[in-house]
């Protein structure tokens, strides 16, 4: 993405202070996910930057506007996760998932591109695709120009084993994020992994439809915290080489060796 700022390379002691201080105002992060429910008490106030719906009818894909509701309940969770971690944020909402929790991959490009397209400096992908090799490209070309654009994609990685290639957290320049049982506040990076963030995933109360709340377990549920700590960082340190934003982050998380 374009900027008039000048590059910034920040020494670590200001990153940690940014970390600790961001608060992510100014930052948009998009939720590709089922949809935000806004008439849920635990997001009282919020008002979405974009509210875009993108469905198929089996030949032509639609794009329409939003209604501010929910059709499964795991977008309004991903997003209130992504408030607590920066409160700031502003959040765009792009429907890809359906009722049953389900999208195409050629849905979930539209809405990354909708989002891209839109200034969106952080994309949250709280699912995955594991499936043929050609859906391999599907993803590849919208993480490709996320890549190139300078925007963060964060993905979940598969909740069964690290080791499963799902898509995109597959992808190196991907911020691909497994939920661990460990404090709110703490995240992890483990070197060598293709699946390298962690942070809190399990026993997360959330809140779901029709006003709910729900404890939940997954990598869906960690990767808004990691979302939120790079809005943290943007924020603090607004002319940060989108390059540099990976690297640092890895540095100032907590190291792990092991593989859980």
């Amino acid at each position: 993405m374009g900027s008039d700022l000048p590059i910034t390379w920040p020494d670590l002691e200001t990153a940690r202070e940014a970390l600790r201080s961001g608060r992510g105002e100014g930052v948009k992060v998009a939720i590709i996910d089922s949809g935000i429910d806004l008439a849920h008490p635990a997001l009282a106030g919020l008002q979405l930057e974009d509210d875009i719906t993108v469905s198929c009818d089996g030949i032509n894909l639609q794009i329409d506007e939003g209604d501010g509701t929910d059709v499964y309940g795991h977008g309004t969770a991903v997003a209130s996760l992504v408030l607590r971690e920066a409160p700031g944020v502003k959040l765009g909402s792009f429907r890809a998932l359906d009722s049953s929790n389900h999208a195409r991959s050629f849905v979930i490009a539209e809405c990354v591109n909708q989002a891209i397209s839109r200034g969106y400096q952080i994309i949250n992908c709280s699912f995955g695709c594991r499936g043929l090799p050609r859906y391999v490209m599907d993803y590849k070309e919208w993480v490709d120009r996320a890549y190139l654009e300078g925007v963060q994609v964060v993905a979940a990685c598969s909740n069964i084993d690290v080791g499963i290639r799902e898509w995109p957290a597959y992808f190196p320049s991907v911020f691909s994020v497994r939920g661990i049982d460990c404090h709110p506040d703490a995240f992890y990076f483990t070197a060598g992994r293709m699946v390298s963030f962690r942070a809190c995933g399990e026993r997360v109360e959330v809140p779901w439809l029709y006003g709910g709340t729900k404890v939940e377990t997954g990598s869906s549920y960690a990767a808004p915290l990691i979302a939120g700590k790079i809005a943290r960082l943007l924020s603090a340190i607004p002319g940060i080489d989108p390059a540099a934003v990976k690297p640092l982050l890895s540095v100032l998380a907590e190291r792990r060796i092991d593989s859980n």
